[in-house]
């Protein structure tokens, strides 16, 4: 049974992924909007669940796109990733990155619309719930 909800898209680039102080020298594999599996030479001991931060080399001439991601799954020296939040622009560069390798163009945008759309019902949710604890008078 299929669990993923994003489609994954092929695309090989350096990046190192750092738990805590250890640092590992990897490669990106596959990515979707929302995770990716990463590679490396070496055994990636870190344990299920734990946070970790991701810098992708999309090319030599371009900053790394940064991302903090979720240990999902582990193998020896492969670990599935679920990202959790993007610094800068990193999202947006996951997003072009994707439109420019996808086989599935359609699908790609479809998806990036629930995102939005997931989004966009999450902040309309908050707003009451902030209005409820916001101080009265003025």
């Amino acid at each position: 049974m299929e669990k993923r909800h994003f489609h994954r898209v092929k695309f090989h680039a350096p990046g190192e992924l750092i738990h805590h102080e250890m640092s590992y020298r990897c490669r990106l594999e596959n990515v979707s909007l929302r995770g990716a599996l990463i590679s490396a030479d070496e055994c990636i001991m870190v344990p299920l669940g734990e946070t970790c931060t991701f810098s992708l080399c999309e090319s030599p001439d371009s900053a790394p796109i940064v991302i903090s991601v979720v240990i999902m799954h582990c193998f020896f020296s492969m670990v599935g990733v679920q990202f959790v939040a993007f610094a800068d622009d990193a999202e947006t560069r996951v997003l072009e990155l994707m439109k420019r390798t996808t086989p599935e163009p359609e699908k790609l945008q479809q998806e990036w619309e629930a995102i939005i759309a997931h989004r966009a019902k999450q902040q309309t949710q908050s707003i009451p719930e902030a209005a409820a604890h916001a101080p009265v008078g003025g």
